[in-house]
């Protein structure tokens, strides 16, 4: 179990325990998103099994009663190449809807032969899935000095690449993302089981 430390002299919980803590409190998407970027923040400094190995130690301290059982869905679920929040929002929508499980963050050549890192990626059923939250199109940190209208044509020749290839190809949004019927019939749509 971790111990406090102090941050600008103040007495701070590790962020395990606070994984924990608050992913006892909590529903399990919010759980989910927060124990995702956790250990996309750790995972440079140990191996995913034993970051989550980690937390189910520190998990021991919350009581049966006291949601240590959704803290133990939500490590078991936690998967740090869900990139963003809304990434993290959709795998549990996928698994509400009763989908296969993707693959994240998967490095496929387009036509081209490009590579290209795709969200999400169904092998079984050769399908691509794309979280687009407007933030892509709008956030200087994701423009990297490109306009909106630059983003989103390169968007376009990106996915013109990887259809051509051909996989199949879907995108949605946060309001499809939140809503598991919502997400399983477009994803049903574009042929995920």
């Amino acid at each position: 179990m971790s111990s406090p430390s102090l941050i600008d002299g103040l007495q701070a919980t590790s962020l395990l325990a606070t994984v924990v803590d608050v992913a006892s409190t909590v529903s399990f998407d919010a759980g989910v998103v927060m124990a995702d970027a956790a250990i996309r923040t750790l995972v440079t400094d140990a191996r995913v099994a034993d970051i989550k190995h980690d937390l189910f130690l520190e998990a021991r301290r919350i009581a049966p009663n006291h949601g240590n059982a959704r803290v133990c869905r939500v490590i078991e679920f936690a998967d740090p190449k869900a990139d963003r929040p809304g990434e993290s929002l959709s795998r549990v929508s996928i698994l509400r809807a009763g989908l296969t499980a993707p693959l994240l963050q998967v490095p496929l050549r387009g036509a081209s032969g490009k590579e290209y890192l795709v969200d999400f990626f169904w092998p079984e059923f050769n399908v691509i899935g794309e979280f687009d939250g407007k933030a892509k199109y709008t956030d200087p940190a994701f423009l990297r000095g490109r306009t909106a209208e630059q983003a989103v044509y390169d968007e376009k020749l990106r996915e013109d690449d990887l259809r051509a290839v051909p996989y199949g190809f879907t995108r949605w949004k946060w309001s499809t993302a939140i809503l598991p019927a919502a997400l399983g019939a477009l994803l049903r749509r574009a042929g995920v089981r």
